[in-house]
């Protein structure tokens, strides 16, 4: 009996090693296993912010540029939009260079919109976002209708929020304006003549503290 314990304790002896070995290759195989898992989630994040950002830099409509404090503004032409099931896309960017042209002081400026209310239409205004990701923020979310002297009525959409342009860097803002005119309004001539205006306001000025 004791014979046998001896052979069994020195087996146990002499396997200890190959235990520890196939120990330690599992732990690098495990190891590698996770490095392999992780490194694919990155590259898919990774393809997935180079995708959101080349979608929202396609099919730019007009550039603007403020190189200077002061003012601008430009009419959105919708003289062909009809409804339809799917939104009208109109993007415009704000920069503060051209070429070679650069502000050579802190700017900041602010966007209003004016709408005319003659169409049955929806807006909605994004700055630096996909109109159809999920944590997109509506701009166009406090948008009040006001009436002029001459009796008019307007969506009018304030800024209130002021975004900084540092002088030390060329910075690009790219806006995206979705449309919506209900494709239930087909069935009806209401609004065959009618047109519809959009303004787009930029108001900067100078940063000095």
């Amino acid at each position: 009996m004791a014979k046998k314990l001896k052979i069994l304790n020195k087996f146990k002896k002499e396997n200890i090693p190959y235990f520890e070995e196939k120990k330690r290759f599992l732990i690098v195989i495990l190891v590698m296993f996770l490095l392999i898992v992780i490194a694919i989630r990155l590259l898919q994040i990774a393809y997935a912010a180079y995708e959101s950002q080349a979608k929202l830099n396609a099919n730019i409509n007009q550039a603007l540029y403020i190189l200077e404090a002061g003012g601008m503004d430009f009419n959105i032409d919708l003289d062909k939009i009809e409804p339809s099931p799917d939104p009208y896309i109109y993007k415009f960017s704000i920069s503060n260079f051209e070429g070679n042209r650069h502000s050579d002081v802190d700017i900041e400026y602010q966007i209003n919109l004016t709408t005319t209310t003659n169409l049955p239409l929806r807006y909605e205004l994004y700055r630096n976002e996909n109109y159809d990701e999920a944590t997109a923020t509506d701009l166009f979310e406090n948008a009040t209708i006001k009436q002029d002297i001459d009796g008019a009525w307007y969506n009018y959409l304030e800024g209130t929020e002021k975004y900084l342009f540092p002088y030390t860097e060329d910075m690009t803002d790219i806006y995206t304006l979705v449309i919506y005119f209900p494709e239930e309004n087909k069935a009806t001539t209401d609004y065959a003549d009618n047109l519809e205006n959009i303004e787009v306001e930029i108001k900067s000025n100078q940063v000095t503290e």
